[in-house]
């Protein structure tokens, strides 16, 4: 009768498992941007109260981060379909983007809060990138292809297609394009003038900075066209990141198994 009665509790706290492994997500897809690239004088940082840009001095190395689930909203243009290279890519407004530059953090606003000068995460593949390679970065109002910084790459490991995003590194750096924001005058390859929308930046002190990115594509290792400048390396990834609910629910699962565990060598 004893071991009658302990079974019971058992079965209900197994099947409490096996309904919160049920919860746990298989159909959310949360990744993190990783990329790192290099301003030069081009690009200006400065507190977004000053009149006039300050431009950086010289290269200056800084580090992306931006965190975004491939269940959001795509941004991209999908009817009338974008001309190349920017049709058939994906865009999603992340849930938080840093930027690390001359050892400062910054918190960078998303088109999610700030839909004219946040950024959104832009992720191509080899069919909607030309010439035939992959490209990642950040963009405003994805559409219009407003300012941002996209890395273009010859190669992508694993593979992977924009309807199917993975973990990825891109490899075969080729070159990067920055942007101030979108065209005015002119379309695509051909503008002759482009609109200044300054990325909106906060410290830790939440002061308001601007990031004002020139208009220019750099090359790597060599100019492959005359009119780029060169540039040095950058590098970016995308990684699969679990959400913190996800954690959560695995843990409390695993220590209901645990129990179960201690509770049958108990009775045994």
């Amino acid at each position: 009768m004893t071991k009658i009665h302990d079974i019971r509790p058992r079965s209900a706290v197994l099947g409490a498992a096996l309904a919160l492994l049920a919860c746990i997500p298989v159909q959310a897809a949360p990744f993190q941007l990783i990329y790192t690239g290099t301003f030069n004088n081009l690009d200006a940082l400065n507190l977004a109260s000053q009149s006039t840009p300050t431009f950086f001095t010289g290269n200056t190395p800084f580090t992306l981060t931006a965190s975004f689930d491939t269940s959001s909203p795509n941004l991209a243009p999908s009817s009338p379909p974008a001309p190349p290279p920017f049709g058939g890519f994906r865009a999603y407004a992340p849930s938080l983007v840093q930027l690390t530059v001359g050892g400062t953090t910054f918190t960078v606003d998303s088109i999610a809060t700030n839909p004219l000068a946040g950024v959104a995460v832009a992720v191509f593949d080899r069919n909607s990138f030309t010439p035939n390679r992959y490209g990642i970065g950040i963009l405003q109002v994805p559409p219009q292809d407003g300012a941002g910084i996209v890395g273009d790459f010859a190669g992508a490991s694993p593979d992977f297609t924009v309807n199917a995003i993975t973990s990825t590194t891109f490899t075969n750096y080729y070159g990067v394009g920055h942007g101030s924001g979108v065209c005015i005058q002119g379309t695509g390859d051909n503008c002759q003038l482009n609109a200044v929308t300054p990325l909106v930046l906060h410290d830790s002190a939440n002061r308001t900075f601007s990031l004002t990115l020139g208009n220019y594509d750099e090359d790597y290792p060599v100019l492959h066209d005359p009119a780029n400048r060169l540039g040095p390396l950058n590098t970016a990834r995308l990684v699969a990141t679990p959400e913190p609910a996800t954690f959560a629910m695995a843990g409390l699962t695993l220590a209901l198994i645990g129990y179960l565990r201690r509770r049958r060598a108990f009775n045994q």
